[in-house]
């Protein structure tokens, strides 16, 4: 049965400008945005602008000293040294307006959170959100401030229990993990090409949680080339299975694009049919709980494009137009197919070892 879907946006969301020549660029946000309104979408589903996040919240995940280095560092001429907290230069430069900036994607999660909690909706989705590689002490991988777990701490905050994390973006959810890593009530569990491999280095199947929160943490690592058949297989293995096994009260979703094949920065192979074979999965598994659906990673903006604009018509019954689909496949060499299943399999049976499933 559909459910009753917000799709949290702005255009004030293009202020989070890392620059003109970096990989991310908010303009796709947008375009999804324009797509679904050209598909008559906001007609069932709802259109709801963003508000910052708060401070007190915001000082709840983050220190208060990288805190009061952002808001600094959004201000030219601040003359600080910047390199202790992951601003810059690199990945996550620091730009003129960044508190603002980050506030607002931030608070769109923090939003979405409470939307489904107030029971006015079951699904709000914040485009803009999944920014999962911050930590509570720098920014890292283009990623200010970790919406993902704010809106966890928001859940939390209303007396939930047991909140469930899952992850497909291309990118270990390394980020999210952290900040919940000793916390029995979380439950991070991501899907990304092996750090063996890509950035951020992270995302071992031995990574399982902290003292106090063992089995709080799965990870399920690939191998550069993972096509369809392989990606899925790994999902449907630990997913469905950790879902039950946790019971969560709420779904936190980061559903970055970048594991599609046309993705430049990685590696995986996925179409965007197994890719939504897996969101359409997710949300059969959380369609009794509230869920909060992010963005995330995605460098081939026609891609975020489509795949964006087809989650946001999924969470809310729509039909998806055909033509939002791959019309074509990448070709994949049989042997680099064995190559990555014999890698996923050997991950599988280690992880089952470190979780004691």
């Amino acid at each position: 049965m559909p459910r009753k879907t917000a799709f949290l946006y702005t255009d004030a969301f293009l202020t989070y400008d890392l620059g003109g020549k970096h990989p991310l660029q908010q303009r796709r946000l947008q375009l999804v945005d324009r797509k679904l309104a050209s598909l008559g979408a906001f007609d069932a589903i709802t259109r709801l602008a963003p508000t910052p996040v708060d401070e007190s919240l915001l000082g709840r995940v983050h220190t208060a000293e990288y805190l009061e280095v952002v808001q600094r560092a959004s201000t030219p001429g601040h003359g600080l040294d910047l390199s202790r907290f992951g601003l810059g230069p690199g990945d996550t430069p620091a730009f003129p307006g960044m508190w603002d900036a980050s506030r607002l994607y931030a608070g769109g999660s923090v939003d979405a959170a409470k939307c489904t909690l107030s029971g006015e909706f079951g699904i709000a989705f914040n485009v803009a959100g999944g920014l999962h590689h911050a930590h509570p002490w720098k920014a890292y991988g283009f990623c200010v401030f970790n919406d993902l777990a704010l809106a966890i701490t928001t859940f939390l905050d209303a007396g939930l229990e047991r909140v469930m994390y899952v992850d497909i973006d291309v990118h270990h959810g390394d980020g999210v993990q952290v900040c919940h890593w000793d916390d029995p009530r979380v439950l991070t569990l991501s899907l990304h090409e092996s750090g063996r491999w890509l950035f951020p280095g992270t995302g071992g199947v031995e990574e399982t949680g902290g003292e106090n929160a063992p089995g709080s943490a799965i990870n399920v690592p690939y191998a550069p080339y993972s096509g369809d058949a392989v990606w899925w297989h790994g999902f449907e293995q630990v997913v469905p299975e950790a879902f039950a096994r946790f019971a969560p009260q709420a779904l936190v979703l980061q559903l970055g694009a970048d594991a599609h094949f046309a993705d430049p920065l990685a590696h995986l192979q996925v179409t965007s049919r197994t890719w939504m074979r897996a969101v359409e999965a997710l949300l059969t598994l959380g369609k009794d709980i509230p869920i909060v659906v992010t963005g995330g990673g995605g460098y081939n903006i026609a891609t975020v494009e489509r795949l964006w604009t087809l989650v946001a018509l999924t969470c809310a019954g729509l039909p998806c137009p055909e033509n939002l689909h791959d019309t074509e496949t990448p070709a994949r060499d049989a042997e680099q197919q064995r190559t990555a299943q014999a890698y996923l399999d050997g991950q599988l049976a280690a992880l089952r070892g470190a979780l004691r499933w």
